[in-house]
């Protein structure tokens, strides 16, 4: 993914650019946006020392798109199908697999959002400043 925004912070090795949100971003609901916003300010790693004010173009690479998407969808329908195993086989009740089946998902949400945290200071799962317009807005 590459997108254009506007550098409004600049804290360490992380700037936060504000990114303007796109028509064809209402179609998917993938990304960033929080509902009825028209832009989203995230931290980028910033290689290049843009600052404050500078118009640059940032990217996330396809793998941790993947990743995500893995994490999101697949870890938990995993974790269904695993709770449907164990319920019907060990604990031999329709009920239980519910149960069992919503606990296994809220943890896993739970974890997730600390793997969240963790990953956000990663440098390999951070868009990246990847050039900088010298024409600031």
């Amino acid at each position: 993914m590459i997108e254009q925004g506007v550098v409004t912070s600049v804290s360490g090795k992380f700037a936060k650019v504000k990114v303007d949100k796109k028509t064809e971003c209402d179609k998917c609901g993938m990304c960033l946006f929080p509902q009825g916003a028209s832009s989203t300010e995230f931290n980028a790693i910033n290689k290049l020392n843009a600052n404050v004010g500078d118009k640059v173009t940032i990217q996330t690479t396809s793998d941790v798109k993947f990743m995500g998407t893995i994490l999101v969808f697949l870890v938990p329908l995993l974790l269904i199908a695993l709770s449907a195993v164990i319920g019907m086989v060990v604990l031999k009740n329709e009920l239980s697999v519910l149960f069992l089946s919503i606990g296994l998902i809220v943890v896993w949400f739970i974890i997730l959002s600390l793997i969240d945290k963790k990953l956000k200071k990663s440098k390999g799962f951070s868009p990246e400043i990847i050039s900088i317009d010298k024409k600031s807005l």
